[in-house]
């Protein structure tokens, strides 16, 4: 892979790049996400902690900002880092550090409500439907219909599901897309399984793969491991934020000691405790240990990149490796500790598990609701429609199905919508749909 290529300025699916002086193209992209209706509604999705009534917890929306922050910093830094190769190529270490920006405010456009739980919710539940209704339908569906990724449909939105709906998304720049597919395989590859279950990790549904080719060729993305390097920064950004904004969350919700924190940042922010004691109380110290710690974390993963970008750039790097798995070890190891602190406390708290066990509940009923109504629309002429898929059709709004659609097209706009709801409204909705 070559710079020139990665840094492809030309619009998808085919609009060639065109100059605009006072405006980066990634900017450009940046306002393009920003300004869209699946950025605005992160701000009612889960993060970590369902429905939260603190301020002052992330949302996925406050994560997302955050992520795009650090991303610039660390694009910035490794630009910096090979200004040689990026000026060869026509371009400089700002357009690596929008670049990345680019790709952070949109890495976790596609996630669901209720966070990875929607994730798997919406899996099972496909996978059974297609077993049943589907099966029973006779039509000739799409079987990775039966998966879902927030990633693979993070990429949906962003070339076909919104904005120029059907007509090429966000018409982002081929770089921001391409550095967009953190896993370059559809849901029957073999590496999309986690734990030994298919199809967990993915980056392209079938409805979507003529624009994964279009834009892996663009960018030139080639070798074992065909990723943007921008995917690797992006990767490392979102590792940093989470890990050290859920511990500050856990503390701001009383889970975790402040102290328990104060040990896991120590190793990482190499603050001095008699500095730490200037700080008045627990959210300024917290405030100085996290900013310090990510400041560090983002010079070590500079320099894994750069000790490591000719592989990257050969696609030849191993599999489930990540930047922060290569950082000096005495930064590895603390942070290490840190994510698995946060695992152990965290991600089955009860107040989250309370939240994530109904989450399938409220995700069961509206996916069976609107996936009866794209049938039936689909199925029947307009004339012969039912009351109740009309009046469900009707929710949909924009997403609402167009004729000529193919049967899993069709099927796949109730996926768009139930998966783009937010936390609250996929509650409420849920409840109305059931008369309460």
């Amino acid at each position: 892979m070559d710079w020139a290529a990665l840094f492809n300025t030309g619009r998808f699916p085919a609009s060639p790049p065109r100059q605009t002086p006072t405006r980066n193209p990634f900017q450009i992209d940046q306002d393009r996400i920003v300004f869209s209706r699946p950025f605005r509604r992160l701000q009612q999705k889960t993060q970590v902690h369902p429905m939260v009534t603190n301020a002052h917890v992330r949302n996925r929306l406050v994560h997302t900002l955050e992520v795009a922050s650090v991303g610039r910093s660390i694009g910035f830094a490794v630009g910096s880092e090979l200004r040689g190769e990026l000026t060869q190529a026509g371009h400089t270490p700002d357009d690596l550090g929008y670049l990345v920006q680019a790709t952070c405010l949109a890495h976790d456009i596609g996630n669901p409500p209720f966070g990875h739980a929607g994730e798997e919710v919406i899996a099972d539940y496909m996978a059974e439907w297609l077993d049943t209704v589907g099966r029973r339908s006779g039509l000739l569906l799409d079987q990775d219909l039966r998966f879902f990724d927030g990633n693979a449909q993070g990429f949906r939105i962003l070339t076909r599901a919104d904005g120029y709906r059907e007509r090429s998304g966000l018409k982002l720049t081929m770089a921001s897309l391409g550095a967009c597919i953190k896993y370059p395989w559809g849901a029957a590859d073999l590496r999309s399984a986690k734990r030994g279950r298919a199809g967990v990790k993915f980056n392209c549904f079938d409805t979507e793969a003529e624009a994964y080719i279009t834009v892996a060729a663009a960018c030139g993305l080639s070798g074992p491991l065909p990723r943007h390097p921008a995917v690797w920064l992006m990767e490392a950004a979102d590792d940093i934020t989470y890990g050290l904004a859920d511990l500050e969350d856990a503390v701001e919700l009383r889970i975790t000691p402040y102290e328990t924190a104060e040990a896991l940042l120590l190793p990482l922010a190499a603050v001095d405790r008699a500095r730490l004691a200037e700080e008045d109380n627990v959210p300024q110290k917290l405030a100085l240990l996290r900013s310090q710690a990510a400041g560090r974390l983002i010079g070590a993963v500079k320099d894994a990149f750069c000790a490591h970008h000719a592989a990257i750039l050969a696609g030849a790097m191993p599999l489930r490796t990540g930047l922060i798995d290569l950082i000096d070890p005495t930064l590895r190891a603390p942070f290490t500790m840190l994510q698995n602190s946060n695992s152990d406390t965290l991600y089955t708290h009860p107040s989250k598990a309370e939240f994530e066990i109904g989450a399938r509940d409220v995700l069961d009923k509206t996916l069976t609701v609107f996936l009866e109504a794209c049938l039936s629309f689909h199925t029947l002429p307009e004339d012969r429609q039912p009351l109740r898929p009309r009046q469900a059709l009707a929710l949909m709004q924009d997403y609402h199905p167009k004729r000529g659609f193919s049967s899993s097209e069709t099927l796949r706009c109730a996926i768009d919508f139930v998966a783009g709801m937010t936390d609250h409204y996929a509650s409420t909705l849920a409840a109305r749909l059931r008369g309460l």
